[in-house]
């Protein structure tokens, strides 16, 4: 056979291999952007939980440290003024460490809100605290903190909840 004979009969033969790589290749590259993008999909989904969650449990932390509700869930019998003032600070503390990583979920300006609404709601009660003896019924310090609530403290811990229902809003699920 003649080289001109051999350059037709595989010149079909190599235009189907070439062809048929490039339809694998097709077919490979549109499978490896359909996995991604189901990867993605389900990734983002996860991401929006974690979000929701978050969302949830920083409202749930700041229902729990305004101040009359604070005061009411744990004020305790037999307790005086100093002590109600550590356990109030405590349990804020405590509250607030618990959910300290969920804020890589929430935007900064929230993040720095709910801060800001923890930190009043501190400086509220250890106010309220230099106004009634150490020695006095912790009552007496609850009352003080309650009466005093309708300051600062209350409207940054308001101030914080509408960012987050703000930043549910935007998610579009309400």
């Amino acid at each position: 056979m003649a080289l001109p004979e051999i350059f037709w009969i595989a010149l079909p033969v190599l235009l189907i291999a070439v062809f048929t790589l490039i339809l694998v290749k097709w077919f490979l590259d549109n499978e490896s952007k359909r996995r991604r993008q189901e990867f993605l999909m389900s990734n983002n989904e996860a991401i929006l939980k974690q979000k929701l969650q978050a969302f949830e449990r920083f409202t749930l932390f700041l229902e729990r440290i305004s101040p009359e509700s604070l005061v009411l869930r744990e004020q305790r019998k037999g307790m005086n003024a100093f002590e109600l003032q550590n356990h109030l600070l405590r349990t804020i503390r405590t509250e607030f460490n618990h959910n300290l990583a969920m804020q890589i979920y929430i935007p900064t300006e929230t993040w720095q809100q709910v801060k800001n609404a923890r930190e009043e709601v501190a400086r509220l009660i250890n106010t309220s605290a230099t106004q009634v003896p150490p020695s006095v019924p912790s009552f007496e310090l609850g009352k003080r903190i309650i009466e005093d609530s309708g300051t600062s403290a209350n409207l940054s811990v308001k101030k914080a909840l509408d960012s987050i229902r703000k930043n549910v809003d935007e998610l579009g699920l309400r």
